[in-house]
């Protein structure tokens, strides 16, 4: 359980899990100081902490709980774990990842008209 305002973690963090959102809502956000800005708000069932987890990479942004939120917590062996059990879980994930794409693509499209 996260108390809102607690950081799940920080852009630069070595670490390889990633989280599904059971309840409540997290602020993945990017940038510095004044330039920081919050990039997404994620809410039940939505995932992050993937890219690290497949990557094997720094995280590429900050996670906070913006409200009292439960998470699971899935490290690289339970994901192997879980697409076995349910190939569903990949799909899902996929379907997510290229709705993600889509939307950085169509505010980058944004970007470069104004």
């Amino acid at each position: 359980m996260a108390e809102a305002g607690e950081v799940i973690f920080r852009q630069g963090d070595e670490a390889v899990d990633m989280f599904v959102i059971q309840s409540g809502a997290i602020e993945i956000s990017r940038g510095v100081a004044a330039d920081r800005g919050v990039i997404a708000t994620l809410g039940q069932g939505d995932f992050f902490g993937e890219m690290s987890l497949l990557e094997s990479l720094p995280r590429d942004a900050d996670a906070i709980a913006a409200t009292r939120t439960e998470l699971l917590v899935i490290t690289q062996g339970g994901l192997l774990i879980r697409l076995r059990r349910d190939p569903t879980f990949a799909v899902e994930m996929l379907h997510r990842l290229s709705g993600r794409i889509r939307a950085l693509n169509q505010q980058l499209d944004e970007g470069g008209r104004a």
